[in-house]
């Protein structure tokens, strides 16, 4: 398979290139984009076909869980299966932003997104690129970061492109990132707020 590459304008995206992701992602392909923390894969997490293409390439186990990026807050209370004033206050102060929150995942999760676990990691990213290309979509994607197992997340096209070209169906250049650090992932769990990965964001563990 042959990489499509199309450059693209991060703060003022050109439609034409957006509508095609999103033509790619319906057909259950695979794009990557730069987001507002790293470079990012995207898939419909209702494409098991798509997802299970991006377990391959990450070369990530099918237990191991994908983080879920959606354009609104909105989408939790069809992904998640309750929502403490804990979480409200997290999204609250942290989105749209590099900040993903864990929640109890509802029927409605796809287990081969969740990995067949009982939580969903969702965020609302803070970044114009990615926010068309989620309304274009109009679905949750499958968004982790772009890096096989063990290495730092791609910055620049040029190593998207070393790591997986020929692997993905669509790149959207849009030159490189500011940052290598990933999202930030928090849970709250008996009544405190744990941080479950170190990212863009430094946030406390603190009592809720």
């Amino acid at each position: 398979m042959r990489t499509e590459v199309i450059s693209i304008t991060r703060d003022l995206p050109e439609w034409e290139a957006v509508s095609h992701a999103a033509l790619v992602i319906a057909s259950g392909g695979i794009v990557c984009f730069p987001t507002d923390t790293v470079y990012g894969f995207a898939a419909s997490i209702y494409s098991e076909r798509a997802v299970a293409n991006l377990r391959r390439i990450k070369s990530r186990g099918a237990g191991e869980p994908f983080v879920v990026i959606v354009d609104d807050a909105g989408w939790v209370s069809e992904l998640a299966r309750r929502i403490t004033k804990a979480h409200l206050r997290l999204m609250s102060e942290h989105w749209p932003g590099p900040v993903t929150i864990l929640f109890e995942a509802s029927e409605a999760a796809p287990a081969y997104v969740t990995g067949g676990g009982d939580t969903i990691g969702v965020r609302v990213p803070n970044d114009t690129l990615s926010q068309c290309i989620l309304g274009a979509c109009g679905v949750p994607l499958a968004a982790p970061s772009a890096n096989p197992r063990g290495k730092e997340p791609a910055v620049t096209p040029g190593e998207v492109l070393e790591m997986f070209g020929g692997k993905i169906d669509l790149l959207l250049d849009g030159g490189p990132v500011e940052s290598a650090a990933p999202s930030t992932i928090v849970a709250v769990r008996s009544g405190r707020v744990v941080v479950v990965r170190e990212g863009r964001v430094p946030i406390a563990g603190k009592a809720v």
